[in-house]
């Protein structure tokens, strides 16, 4: 069922017209969406202190095809399903429901939640009789809290990064920690993740939660050219500066357009300091301090249109065409071909 403040007006008509039409790719793979039924999340458990949990959370396959008519109208779109990952959702049902979706040729990758309860056995049984093109491990539904001080090895055993590595598959990762990618325990494990299981072509979500320019910089000082070990996917990256930073110090073969909907439906925007972000939004959510009033937020356009002006703006200091089919399309096909 689609949420009631999902609505497309003038003011975002014109803004796709002006800045987004004439550059935006004719085919468009979205690597970071999650698609789930509300019998999958009866019960779920949301963390009320995060601003995402509170967003919808819910979206199944025919409705986010309804969001992409409005959101891409001169795009045909292919998705990379992932499940809901909250804690005490139906991971059996989600899993299944995203599989049977890829039989169908509904979606064009699909990612399982694994559960580190699980034995091998079991996990490499899922992982193959649902024809999964990996795992979408998830810290927080372990934990049950955003940024949890959680390790790689906790929230996904030894084994079953084993079994991920022996099939060659691919694994989006959320990285877990208050302080996100360049958090030293995060850094240390990622290395030892390429040492020991170099052959899992390792997606890391939204640029490691780098949503202002410290987390990237910090990055790069401690990994530099090791950064290209990973591929990344854009969720939720709307900041100039680091989409701009990514494009510099990382090959563009690595980069994949994402949008983590159905969190991202509402009308709004972020500002920015070095360490920190803050969304800007229309739609009244509990988080939403309203900061610049009424007036301001009548002006904003959907979210996700910032985001792709900005991922568009970035890609034309770099490239033309071919870079924005690379980062819209082709890196993803080419990576799960590999």
């Amino acid at each position: 069922m689609k949420v009631n403040y999902f609505k497309k007006d003038d003011l975002d008509i014109e803004f796709y017209d002006k800045y987004i039409r004439d550059r935006i790719p004719k085919k468009i793979i979205d690597m970071h969406v999650h698609i789930s039924k509300n019998e999958y999340m009866v019960n779920a458990i949301i963390d009320q202190k995060s601003w995402a949990s509170q967003c919808n959370s819910r979206m199944e396959i025919e409705d986010y095809y309804d969001y992409a008519k409005v959101f891409y109208p001169d795009s045909e779109l292919f998705i990379n399903a992932l499940p809901a990952v909250t804690k005490g959702m139906d991971i059996d049902g989600n899993n299944k429901y995203i599989s049977d979706l890829k039989s169908a040729g509904k979606v064009l990758f699909n990612h399982m939640l694994p559960d580190p309860r699980w034995s091998p056995e079991h996990t490499e049984q899922v992982l193959i009789d649902g024809n999964f093109d990996g795992f979408k491990p998830y810290p927080d539904f372990v934990s049950g809290a955003r940024g949890s001080e959680i390790g790689l090895f906790e929230f996904l055993t030894h084994d079953q990064w084993s079994i991920l590595n022996e099939h060659k598959k691919s694994m989006v990762l959320h990285l877990p920690r208050a302080g996100r990618f360049p958090d030293d325990n995060n850094i240390n494990e990622l290395k030892t993740v390429r040492e020991k299981y170099p052959d899992i072509k390792l997606i890391i979500a939204h640029c490691g939660r780098s949503y202002s320019m410290y987390y990237i910089e910090e990055t790069y000082k401690k990994l530099g050219s090791l950064m290209n070990e990973f591929y990344y996917d854009l969720a939720a990256v709307l900041n100039p500066g680091v989409l701009e930073f990514m494009l510099k110090h990382v090959s563009h073969n690595l980069i994949m357009y994402g949008t983590d909907l159905p969190i991202f439906l509402w009308h709004g925007r972020r500002r920015w300091t070095y360490t920190d972000y803050f969304n800007l939004v229309r739609e009244d959510f509990k988080f939403n301090t309203h900061e610049e009033g009424a007036e301001a937020e009548a002006k904003y356009t959907f979210f996700l249109y910032e985001q792709l002006k900005n991922i568009l703006d970035t890609i034309d200091k770099f490239g033309d065409e071919k870079l924005r089919n690379k980062i819209f399309y082709c890196n993803a096909i080419e990576m799960e071909a590999k």
